[in-house]
């Protein structure tokens, strides 16, 4: 069976598919307190403890907890983290993708093209995943630039130039449409600036806020990208995307809010991502074990990634 051309409910019977449709909006806010407190937390071990340690261990928590806040927006663009939609969207847009210079209104219908064609040359995501395998040495070069911040400065400096380079029909009309695209991304992080400066210090807004943005976030995001979709057969939705098991530890480093079961994802777009386990264990239930593309580790994937 081709599950890119079938139903959800060709895979689960109605009470399953009812059952992974349950939204729990506390769930939510439990997970924004958890994500906004774990970066507070980052920034008061290094402002109480300055050292090396205390800033390496900061720039971790607070960059995973970061590609949290990207996770909980990409649910967002699904309407699936809060039941009222004028809620979702506001909290999406707000608490989650503005202050990670991140917009769902054009997150959304980007990425559900991705859902849409999947690993097709209409997939934009396919450059992505294109590439692999690679080798090690390219790999690591990979690794290096996003440690060292330059992919970041690529991927900030490119979405600052696509806004100002913005079409308009003259100078107040531009002026409204690089404002309207710019000004949640303004306000939060004028936000975060002063309660910074109000609690700890001002220059911890650059030194506790960006370099992660621009280093560790960075890193994730490489890695989840590869482990979504490189390397897997891609003859079908069963095989066109992974889901990744991994520890708690690495869960809370690279693999927020359930982010690694990625088929279940993909299969059913409707189910919340509390809700992903669970559709993991309906699916192998239902016998669909030997269809799914799966993997024990993030380190295995990295090691088909780099097998070229």
């Amino acid at each position: 069976m081709d599950s890119s051309k079938t139903k959800p409910l060709d895979l689960l019977d109605k009470s399953q598919i009812s059952e992974l449709r349950q939204k729990k909006d506390f769930r939510n806010v439990l997970a924004l307190s958890f994500d906004w407190g774990m970066m507070a937390f980052g920034f008061y071990i290094f402002y109480a403890y300055p050292s090396v340690i205390t800033f390496l261990v900061a720039v971790i928590i607070i960059g995973s907890r970061q590609f949290a806040l990207a996770v909980l927006a990409h649910d967002g663009a699904h309407n699936l983290l809060f039941s009222n939609l004028k809620v979702n969207d506001f909290v999406a847009q707000w608490f989650c993708a503005y202050p990670i210079f991140q917009d769902n209104r054009v997150y959304r219908p980007y990425h559900l093209k991705h859902h849409r064609y999947t690993e097709t040359d209409e997939d934009p995501d396919l450059s992505l995943s294109a590439p692999f395998p690679i080798t090690k040495k390219s790999f690591l070069r990979k690794v290096f630039r996003d440690l060292t911040g330059l992919t970041g400065l690529k991927r900030y400096s490119s979405s600052i130039l696509s806004i100002l380079h913005t079409d308009s029909s003259g100078p107040l009309d531009k002026l409204f449409k690089v404002w309207n695209k710019i000004h949640g991304f303004l306000i939060s992080n004028i936000i975060i600036f002063l309660l910074l400066s109000l609690f700890f210090h001002w220059y911890f807004y650059f030194l506790l806020w960006w370099i992660p943005a621009f280093t560790y976030y960075s890193l994730i995001i490489r890695i989840r990208n590869i482990a979504e979709h490189c390397v897997t057969p891609g003859d079908s939705g069963f095989d066109n995307t992974r889901t990744t098991q991994a520890t708690l530890l690495v869960r809370f480093l690279m693999a927020p809010h359930r982010v690694n079961y990625h088929l279940e994802h993909h299969l059913f777009m409707m189910c919340p991502w509390y809700n992903l386990p669970k559709a993991h264990s309906m699916m192998i239930e239902n016998g669909y074990k030997d269809k799914m593309c799966m993997e024990t580790s993030y380190r295995n994937v990295l090691l088909k990634a780099v097998s070229a």
